[in-house]
């Protein structure tokens, strides 16, 4: 008994070695229709994937975070974040100063 198996091969010249073979990577390709990301067409679809990712996106920076998403809505807008944000200082320091007065005129010593 042998244990011999009997081994075959066929051999392709250049011309047709490539109409028998698939010599491109096909399969690792994803197909059209998923290769790009889902398009968000309306606002309720944008507002829908930013909460879903709300806590992902990072608190500051210039570029992704919600810190850029606050200072493009405010140029949108025409109001300055920066300038808003100056402006409730100022008045909070304006508060803590009439608090004072107001303390130092119904305290007499």
């Amino acid at each position: 008994m042998s244990n011999q198996v009997p081994i075959s091969r066929v051999i392709y010249g250049k011309n047709s070695f490539q109409n028998v073979v698939k010599t491109s990577f096909s399969q690792l390709i994803p197909p059209d229709n998923t290769s790009a990301p889902n398009t968000i067409t309306e606002v309720s679809d944008f507002f829908t994937s930013y909460n879903t990712i709300f806590y992902d996106i990072p608190a500051t920076g210039s570029v992704r975070s919600h810190l850029e998403l606050v200072n493009r809505s405010s140029d949108y807008l025409g109001i300055s974040y920066a300038d808003l944000n100056n402006e409730v200082q100022n008045l909070r320091n304006e508060n803590i100063s009439l608090k004072q007065q107001l303390f130092t005129l119904t305290n007499p010593k």
